[in-house]
Parts: C-alpha cells; structure tokens; sequence
C-alpha cells in the first residue's frame, strides 16, 4: 500500500446515508487520500473483494442479506489479509467487540466518529494488520526451520519438565514427541548427565548460551552422546522461564583421536552460534503470555 497514492477502501453499508457520511468524512479529515468503493449488501462486497484488491475493509454488520456476527466470519473467509473495521451502532457494541476477538482490527460505533478518529482508526489499522502478517510470516519460518532441521530442539521448563521437542530430538531417543512432552528431562539421561545438565544450567545468564557434551539414555537403553547448546530464556521482568536447547549427535565420533574430535566439536560450536541466532527470533513463538504449554506455538 502507497499511502500516497491513496488508500483504497470497500465500505460495506447498506445505508445510503451512513455512505455520504463517511465519504465526506475521510474527504476533511487526513492528508491522506481515501478512495472509497461503496457495496450495498454482503454478496456484492464479497464480489469486490474477489475482483479487486482493498488496503482496507469497513464493515457494518446488518446488512440486507446477512446480519451480526453471520456477516464478520463470512466475509473474513475473504479477507484473512486485509484489515477489518466494524461499523455498528451502539445495540451492536458486543457483538462488535466478539468481532475484534475473531480478527477484526477495530470497531467503531456510528454516531461517535468523527472524521480524525476514523481515518486514524484506518491507518492504525493497517499497519497492525501489516505487523501481523510480519510475524506470522517470521513464525512460519522458524517454526518450518525447526521442524526440518536435523538437530534436535528442545524447550524445559522452569521445573526442568520438556514443554517443546522437535522430531529430531524423538527420533534420536527412540520415542514420539507425545511420549517425551511434559516429562522430567532426567528421565532422558542417567544420574551423571542430570548432573552435568543441572549444573549448566546454573551457569546460564541472561543472554549466554552453554555448549557442552552430554549422554542421553535411548528408549531402548543404549546411551548417546550429544553436543549441546541451551540458552536461558526470560521474562521481560527478568525472571527465569525455561531454557532452550538444540543438539547434535556426536556417538560416532566418539573412537576418533582426540585432536579430530576436537576439531570436529569446534565445528559443531560453530554451527551452534549460527543455530543460537534462531534464538531470539523463536522466543516469540513461545513467549506469548509466558504459556505453560509451548508446544501449539510450534505446531
């Protein structure tokens, strides 16, 4: 969108005044310019929204052909990328705001706008709208890379109970990822590397990452050494929330000489400081309110 340009609008009313009204308030209200395409009814808005492209939708919920919140989820199945902003008197204000809770960017009731409020309500509207589709963008992105990446990922809790494991990880253990959710990761390794992890853990700062060997114990009972890099995760308060770690699979280095298992360790350090960058761009994905559950931010 060109703001410059204009930004095009598909008002949806089915009250020729309301129409005039909000024309000539988005004509004195902004620099901005408005374009505005009027549809009378729901069928003819959905045929607009097919046929030509919006920056942003103005929706009255009572339309001749469709009424409340019938009219929100029909026309969203249309426009899951364009900004929605219901119009509703004040009778409507809750179903309005159920419209908000569904993907609606606003809501304005009829009567109380002005021409200020309303282009504002536009433009604000549009660039959430915009920020939304960045990010999920970003988390699709990331979540495709975890999910595909070869290296197991996973995420503990604060009690050290494993909230997020990627397929890698299962399948390098022997187990489904159902089988490990919510399970102590000590049930994963034996008394030594409990130890081992614990104590890493200890030493993890906000910002610092830990790279380190440890076993984990197979599902079947054999033994097998990973690289491992955890990084500590925080609330925006500073408070400890859990710790994410990715690993690698190293047992069959393990009857090398020491100087190339050495040199190919160091490889792998390397190739966790670009993996460590996923860190942050991740924390969104699990972050959010500082869920218990993890795993539906990843799938």
């Amino acid at each position: 969108m060109d703001i410059e340009e204009g930004i095009k609008v598909l008002l949806v009313e089915d009250n020729p005044g309301d129409v005039v009204i909000i024309i000539e308030m988005l004509k004195e209200a902004s620099k901005s310019h408005f374009k505005v395409t009027a549809a009378e009814n729901l069928e003819n808005g959905l045929k607009y929204l097919i046929n030509e492209n919006f920056d942003i939708l103005l929706l009255d919920l009572n339309l001749p052909d469709s009424e409340g919140i019938e009219t929100f989820n029909t026309i969203l199945q249309d426009a899951q990328d364009l900004p929605i902003i219901i119009l509703t008197g004040l009778a409507d204000e809750k179903i309005a705001i159920n419209s908000v809770g569904k993907g609606a960017q606003d809501y304005l009731i009829k009567g109380q706008t002005d021409g200020q409020l309303l282009a504002k309500s536009i433009i604000y509207s549009i660039e959430r709208k915009g920020i939304e589709k960045k990010l999920r963008d970003s988390e699709e992105k990331y979540r495709l890379m975890v999910d595909k990446i070869q290296s197991g990922v996973f995420l503990i809790n604060p009690e050290n109970k494993l909230k997020y494991v990627n397929e890698s990880m299962a399948k390098m253990l022997g187990y489904t990822v159902q089988e490990m959710l919510n399970k102590q990761i000590s049930n994963f390794t034996d008394r030594d590397g409990e130890s081992k992890l614990k104590y890493h853990l200890s030493k993890l700062k906000k910002g610092s990452a830990q790279t380190y060997e440890l076993e984990f114990i197979k599902k079947r009972g054999s033994n097998i050494c990973v690289l491992l890099s955890t990084t500590a995760l925080y609330k925006g308060d500073g408070e400890y929330f859990g710790a994410l770690s990715i690993m690698t699979d190293i047992s069959a280095r393990k009857g090398m000489e020491a100087s190339l298992m050495d040199a190919m360790i160091e490889k792998d350090k390397n190739f966790f400081l670009i993996m460590g960058s996923m860190v942050e761009a991740m924390k969104p994905l699990i972050q959010q309110e500082y869920a218990d559950d993890y795993q539906d931010k990843f799938t």
